[in-house]
């Protein structure tokens, strides 16, 4: 039975202290007032004058056999009340940790596509030019057909010219500029100067900056005039602070390209006897670390118009020359000869393919080493979400006549990026793989547009008449494309990749020969040569 409340303090305390031990016994419920009903139920603990508990009316049937009365509703006791709060907590951890989650995930899916080729924060159909870099001398002149493309080198956004700066491609902000070039000026006999840069890497996107300075110089050929360049300086610079890290003159009558290559400076010049002389120095330094001359094929080279250049290869240093085609390892060592005609392409995913003299291409994988070959012609996507398992395509026939004068029917296959092996095969010409983005597929051929289930090859959408356009862009979720508008404006197109369907369509008032993604923002490069970045 409840016991009756005191006045004072040890009444107080010794309720308490039957709180405690009674935790666990049946206690009488609060009664909520009904219709009629007025007041409130006592307070815990208490028992009204009489003595006698009150019941709820309509609580149920009568309890005890007593007429008129209810079961006394049960409180939880406080091990109960532990547990219950427990749950919720445990509840309430898992949802907040659910959306903590989700949030990790979806920042990581955006960070994936942003660091992918082609990959860009979403635009909306108020797309315009947040910022804009004009022209710089001794960069792009388009007048003399001339282009010196920036790059994207550890998140700094190089644009080459004289002097060479560092921008931030979000905000257009300049970070740096190289205080002055150390490179000779031309003769005032030349045409002029042009500077180019380059990152390292086998994606070109880390540092250090090479930047190569070259004049041109009129020559005639077949009494029409046209001109040479001639490598003249090169300077290295750190893409964090634009620190010149090392720079000198080179002689441009025999050196042809300068690359970065482990940690050193690579030099491909030619030798007095028609060799290949390659060399590699310390960055810090300019000590020399080893020479390597290498013989190209003369029959070759006595027919064919001379050329020199070379870039790192995986972790191998590419040497590309007439009569010549040879990689050779951080030592200098030859690691093998390739065949005359060879050529490379880099894939989204930093991997590459190289197609033979034969027609046979092989695929790479991101680190160097070779996943398969296949014949045909290798179509791989132009952007993707930054996804490790978008396919490859090949297409083979309908631009062959055989002996009998018949055209193969035009096919094309997925092929798995690792293995090579077929997922699917479709029919029809494919002429470019336009975006891959979660599980579909924006593919191009005669002029249509397309989505394909890449799992399966299903038609999920076909667009609707022609949408001309010049590159394309993701940003994980929508397709945009770019390309020329009728009235002389750049046109950016929005499409959405689950549908089909085109979002918006929006012209920006400035005519650009092309387009790249930087940091996520996308950059037009004008008639003129200058950025601009939209947003």
């Amino acid at each position: 039975m409840g016991r009756r409340a005191r006045d004072g303090a040890e009444g107080r305390m010794r309720s308490f202290a039957l709180e405690e031990v009674e935790d666990d016994l049946d206690e009488p419920a609060r009664v909520l007032p009904g219709p009629g009903v007025q007041g409130t139920a006592p307070a815990h603990g208490e028992v009204p004058d009489d003595g006698a508990h009150l019941v709820a009316a309509g609580r149920g049937p009568v309890s005890g056999g007593s007429s008129g009365g209810t079961r006394p509703g049960r409180r939880l006791s406080r091990r109960a009340r532990g547990l219950l709060g427990a749950a919720v907590a445990a509840v309430l951890v898992l949802v907040v940790g659910g959306l903590v989650v989700g949030e990790r995930n979806e920042a990581a899916r955006i960070e994936r596509v942003l660091a992918s080729p082609g990959g860009v924060r979403s635009l909306g159909a108020d797309v315009a030019v947040l910022w804009r870099i004009d022209p710089v001398a001794g960069g792009n002149a388009p007048d003399l057909g001339r282009w010196s493309q920036p790059i994207l080198v550890d998140g700094v956004l190089v644009v080459p010219g004289d002097p060479v700066a560092g921008y931030d491609p979000v905000t257009g902000k300049r970070l740096w500029r190289v205080a002055e070039s150390s490179v000779p000026a031309a003769s005032a006999s030349r045409s002029g100067d042009q500077t180019s840069c380059s990152g390292s890497g086998p994606r070109w996107d880390r540092g250090p900056v090479v930047c190569t300075t070259s004049d041109f110089r009129p020559v005639t050929i077949f009494g029409e005039t046209s001109e040479e360049a001639h490598l003249r300086g090169v300077e290295v610079i750190d893409p964090a602070t634009g620190e010149v890290v090392t720079s000198r003159a080179v002689d441009g009558e025999t050196t042809a390209a300068t690359v970065a290559f482990t940690d050193g400076l690579a030099t491909f010049a030619w030798g007095a006897g028609g060799q290949v002389v390659v060399t590699l120095e310390d960055l810090a330094t300019g000590e020399v670390r080893w020479t390597r001359e290498l013989l190209p094929d003369r029959e070759e080279s006595a027919v064919s118009a001379r050329y020199l250049q070379g870039w790192p290869d995986g972790d191998g240093l590419r040497v590309e020359a007439t009569g010549l085609s040879v990689t050779l390892d951080a030592d200098g060592a030859s690691v093998g000869r390739r065949a005359a005609g060879s050529w490379d392409s880099t894939l989204p995913d930093g991997g590459r393919v190289s197609m033979e003299g034969d027609g046979t291409w092989t695929v790479f994988a991101p680190d160097g080493r070779e996943s398969f070959s296949v014949e045909g012609n290798v179509v791989p996507f132009d952007v993707t979400d930054g996804s490790v398992d978008a396919p490859l395509f090949v297409s083979d026939g309908g631009d062959v006549m055989d002996a009998a004068g018949t055209i193969a029917r035009p096919v094309f296959s997925a092929l798995d990026r690792r293995t090579g092996q077929t997922l699917w095969t479709g029919e029809g010409p494919l002429d470019r793989a336009v975006a891959q983005v979660g599980d579909v597929g924006v593919l191009s051929g005669a002029g249509r547009l397309w989505g394909a289930d890449l799992a399966t090859g299903e038609r999920v959408w076909e667009a609707e008449g022609a949408l001309p356009y010049g590159q394309s862009f993701t940003d994980g979720t929508d397709l945009y494309l770019v390309g020329q508008s009728g009235t002389g404006a750049t046109r950016v197109t929005a499409i959405s990749v689950e549908s089909g369907q085109v979002l918006w369509a929006t012209d920006v008032p400035e005519l650009s020969t092309w387009t790249f993604s930087a940091g996520g923002r996308l950059v037009l490069v004008t008639d003129e040569g200058g950025l601009l970045g939209l947003g």
